[in-house]
């Protein structure tokens, strides 16, 4: 069968506007998400190991001391006994002590996620020392690694040394957000403390500020690689006043939704071209969060709008976007591309992007409960958030490359290694929502949730990616009853099948929609839900000869071998991308059905090898998820005539 990304969600975007109407202020959200610790993975799934490698080696091998080295440093204290720097690279440079702020987050969740006492330990150390930090420092609640001067110099005071350091918000959005986590998943209420006065201290020197100031600061449009960029500021600070209810939080956390930027989103036009994408993909996050509390009709305009864009017109077949770290032009996807008009370069989709567009997707589900957003989570985080996590080592990458080349495993501090830290604790966060009496389930991820306001525990089995039902089980019923919303996918190949304690169910069950269950659950009723899985190809929309291959919600990947490899994939994220690829032949078919030439492997679900497909006969796919440490393809050409053709 052969699809696009959009016809695949055409039954649901047919019937919705271009824009969606935002509630008035102060509707509650229609759906919420749980906590890090009421959601606990099982064995049984990829995400489980991949965040088992990282519970027990790439997080915990940070060494908490290293990390408050720069803080220490600035702060004028000692350091522990043996502890003579920080990490290497973009930590200790123009983003130092970034990843103090991505640790704090991912110990944190993980902490939560997995009840690890080192990781909840260890966050108390770090808030505990970096209050000391603040302390000496005595600016009125400034804490950071590097100095004032960056932000005097990002006002545009003359005359000023910044010491190196670039987009200096980004850095402290990352800090403050760490502070966040800190407190919300570990009941630390020292970090709470911490945060509390760094916002009072930039929203008091945001407050001095005129608006020509603040617009020539934010103004993130004038390169492709902004050195103002600032992360989700308005995110945290929405998150902040959630807590405290301060309103000059909404007040700093709003000086950051730009309208150069939002109010063109928020009419549909599609303006993103040229831009840095995490930078923008970040301030959106806030900006969805700001239209959550405060119902603003025009920031709910905008965020809505952007997603629908990068999604369907900026994103790559694994839900991931950016060339080079840019936006293309709207409708490219394998190009020419904005980078030199290469075609499909091997900078493509950096993990960054996706780390926020799943926090998006989740701020927008809140407000709006549609399988389409679901849809897109699962597609991105299977095929692009899992597939950035090396499944022997967990080592995370840069750039996801989809023809002919590599994946480089980062060996330093970038920001990509501060997400992927984060990424593996957060696999837990988008399988279930709630409201007061509905639970919907988005993801179909062995897990057990714990609804503690309900009183509920539900446990989730059945990998869904080889074939199995997935089973939900309740373990504790509660006292009322319960809606609980199963997310029928896109991607269903045949009618599902839903089963209460082995009796078969009466449902319509559509793709792209829900399966809505009422009753007064009892303890031991399991719910049985089958989605069968095809194997389908999704044609590129800017080619339509050039497709991917795609089995359920798992894109498949062709090896290619180690040809031209250094011995190590691990370095630099720009180490080896002049190195060519691998030359990738064409799939030569009639048919456009992918089971026509593609042949199961005994013993593995999810692997296939090409047959009867001309000069691609003998190539072994398997999800690209699974495939690491060699060349390989994702985008392939499909030539309509026959294999004794070519």
């Amino acid at each position: 069968m052969s699809f696009t990304r959009r016809s695949m969600l055409k039954a649901t975007l047919a019937a919705l506007p271009v824009y969606c109407a935002a509630s008035d202020p102060g509707q509650p959200l229609r759906a919420r998400a749980f906590l890090a610790d009421q959601v606990r993975l099982l064995p049984g799934s990829p995400f489980y190991v991949r965040q088992e490698l990282h519970r027990k080696g790439v997080l915990a091998s940070y060494d908490p001391d290293r990390l408050l080295y720069p803080y220490r440093a600035l702060a004028k204290l000692p350091q522990r006994a043996g502890i003579e720097s920080g990490y290497d690279g973009w930590d200790s440079g123009f983003l130092r002590g970034h990843m103090t702020g991505h640790y704090l987050s991912a110990a944190s969740r993980m902490a939560a996620a997995t009840g690890s006492v080192l990781f909840r330990e260890r966050v108390n150390y770090v808030v505990r020392e970096l209050s000391r930090c603040q302390q000496a420092l005595n600016l009125d609640g400034y804490l950071s690694a590097f100095s004032t001067a960056a932000f005097d110099q990002l006002e545009g005071k003359p005359g000023v040394d910044a010491g190196g350091i670039g987009v200096p918000y980004y850095t402290i959005q990352k800090i403050m957000s760490g502070l966040l986590d800190a407190h919300a998943y570990v009941g630390n209420k020292q970090a709470l403390e911490l945060l509390t006065g760094m916002a009072d201290y930039f929203g008091k020197r945001l407050a001095a500020l005129n608006a020509a100031q603040i617009e020539r600061m934010f103004r993130t449009d004038a390169s492709r690689n902004p050195q103002n960029e600032f992360g989700a500021m308005s995110d945290v600070l929405t998150e902040l006043f959630k807590i405290d209810q301060d309103p000059r939080r909404l007040e700093a956390a709003r000086m950051f939704n730009r309208a150069w930027f939002f109010g063109p989103l928020a009419e549909g036009e599609d303006r993103l071209g040229g831009l840095h994408a995490n930078t923008h993909i970040a301030q959106v996050v806030g900006l969805a969060n700001c239209a959550n509390v405060n119902g603003n009709p025009e920031e709910l305009k905008a965020s809505e709008n952007f997603w629908r864009l990068v999604v369907h017109k900026h994103s790559f077949t694994n839900g991931g976007t950016s060339v080079n770290e840019w936006f293309d032009q709207p409708g490219a996807e394998v190009g020419p591309s904005i980078d030199d008009q290469k075609v499909l370069p091997p900078t493509t989709a950096e993990t960054c992007n996706t780390y926020n567009m799943l926090k998006l997707t989740a701020r927008l589900f809140e407000r709006h409960r549609r399988a389409e957003l679901a849809d897109y989570y699962e597609r991105a985080l299977y095929n692009h958030v899992l597939a950035s996590v090396a499944p022997d080592s967990g080592a995370t990458t840069y750039f996801t490359p989809f023809h002919g080349d590599f994946r480089t495993y980062l060996n330093g501090s970038f920001c990509c290694t501060g997400s992927g830290i984060e990424n593996t604790a957060r696999y837990n966060e988008g399988i279930y929502f709630r409201n007061d009496d509905a639970l919907w389930v988005n993801l179909y991820i062995p897990s057990e949730l714990n609804w503690r306001e309900t009183g509920m525990i539900w446990r989730q089995q059945g990998d869904i990616t080889r074939g199995e039902p997935a089973r939900l089980t309740v373990i504790e019923p509660g006292a009322a009853a319960v809606t609980l919303h199963l997310r029928v996918p896109a991607w269903v190949a045949k009618p599902v099948t839903v089963k209460i304690n082995e009796k078969p169910q009466s449902v319509k069950a559509s793709p792209a929609s829900y399966i809505a269950l009422r009753r007064q659950w009892k303890a031991g009723d399991v719910v049985e839900l089958a989605l069968p899985a095809g194997l389908r190809l999704e044609r590129a929309r800017d080619d339509s000869s050039m497709v991917s291959m795609f089995h359920g919600p798992v894109l498949l990947a062709g090896e290619l071998g180690r040809g031209n490899m250094p011995v190590s994939d691990v370095g630099d994220k720009d180490a080896y991308l002049k190195l060519a690829p691998a030359p990738v032949p064409d799939i030569v078919s009639k048919s456009d059905d992918p089971a026509d030439w593609l042949v199961p492997l005994p013993g593995d679900p999810c692997a296939f090898k090409m047959k009867d497909a001309g000069p691609v006969d003998g190539i072994v796919v398997r999800p690209l998820f699974d495939l690491h440490h060699q060349r390989y393809a994702v985008y392939w050409r499909l030539r309509k005539d026959t294999p004794s053709d070519s």
